[in-house]
């Protein structure tokens, strides 16, 4: 009975590590609610280049917490007297450091750098998600929001 506890309870860890990791989204076509409904300035270019790039969000301590606490329950399992106490310690190193990989992967997403000549003769680039095809020459929209930030889209 005991043992089924360790593992419901690093079953709730590694949930909470994935619903506490969530990326927001840094799509040219998604808007959160705080955008939507607000005006943004408009200038068109041309595409001409595009590179592909990571969009890397800062990392927390969540990942490393919620691991180290499943890697010492596991790690508690083992042996007896000194020796649980050696494997609690080092179930949680080990785990912390998965739980910061894992974070990390889950806070990584594919993007791409979109290099625009405006039509008024200035260059901007723009990283956004990988989640529509840029191509050189292609006739696009920079949209400009507050806090200077912008977005791609097509024309």
């Amino acid at each position: 009975m005991q043992r089924y506890r360790h593992y419901a309870f690093i079953g709730f860890c590694l949930s909470a590590l994935f619903f506490a990791t969530g990326c927001a989204s840094s799509s040219g076509s998604s808007y959160t609610r705080s955008e939507a409904r607000t005006s943004q300035s408009v200038r068109t270019g041309t595409v001409i280049r595009v590179d592909k790039a990571v969009i890397e969000e800062d990392p927390s301590l969540i990942g490393p917490a919620v691991g180290g606490v499943a890697g010492g329950a596991v790690g508690s399992t083992i042996g007896r007297g000194k020796g649980r106490v050696l494997g609690t310690v080092g179930g949680a190193l080990v785990g912390a450091g998965a739980g910061a990989l894992v974070e990390k992967q889950v806070r990584t997403e594919s993007a791409l750098e979109i290099v625009v000549k405006l039509d008024d003769g200035k260059t901007v680039s723009v990283v956004q998600a990988d989640d529509e095809r840029f191509y050189e020459g292609d006739r696009v929209r920079v949209l400009y929001g507050a806090g200077g930030k912008a977005r791609v889209r097509h024309n």
